[in-house]
């Protein structure tokens, strides 16, 4: 993590700059990769801004705000970087293989997963596998189905706020099945 602050039109104080340090630094929590932030405070009249210019990889954040006090302009300005980071992180995680319904009962299990027994000579194979599914919409289930191959899907539908099971029928249509 490097923090460079520019001062431009206003003498340098190092309160201010170790004070825009101190609060970019908390980002490190919000993005977890090493950052490049560029903090510019400048003085025009009775407009104090304060911009920021954040680089790390695969992402560029730059937001600019203006208080008549620098100190409330260095808030405001790393809170809307800390939304644009959070928005960003969302993004990723919507993007990314991980979804929901991963873990629905049609993946393969572990061996050590697997449990065998028989009910009136049917051998019955109880497959465990620890996940907490995330609120989804219906359509989305289906299209991680299609999109994983898989037959069936536990998720928690986002409307209903319910677990439901969604499968393939032989007939080809989709089973929705809600408690």
């Amino acid at each position: 993590m490097a923090i460079t602050v520019t001062f431009r039109h206003v003498e340098p104080s190092p309160a201010l700059k170790d004070y825009a340090i101190e609060k970019l630094s908390k980002l490190e929590k919000i993005i977890r990769a090493p950052f490049d932030a560029n903090v510019i405070l400048s003085v025009e009249k009775y407009r104090h801004i304060a911009e920021v210019v954040l680089t790390t990889r695969g992402m560029n954040l730059k937001a600019v705000e203006e208080t008549s006090d620098l100190y409330s302009a260095i808030d405001l300005v790393v809170d809307k970087v800390e939304k644009q980071a959070k928005k960003q992180r969302e993004k990723r995680k919507e993007h990314s293989n991980y979804s929901p319904a991963e873990g629905a009962a049609a993946a393969a299990p572990s061996p050590a997963a697997a449990e065998l027994s028989t009910v009136e000579g049917y051998e019955i194979v109880r497959l465990t596998k620890n996940f907490i599914p995330k609120p989804t919409s219906l359509e989305d289930a289906i299209k991680f189905m299609d999109y994983k191959g898989r037959d069936i899907i536990l998720f928690l539908n986002h409307e209903t706020n319910k677990y439901t099971v969604v499968c393939k029928l032989e007939d080809g249509r989709i089973g929705l099945i809600e408690p």
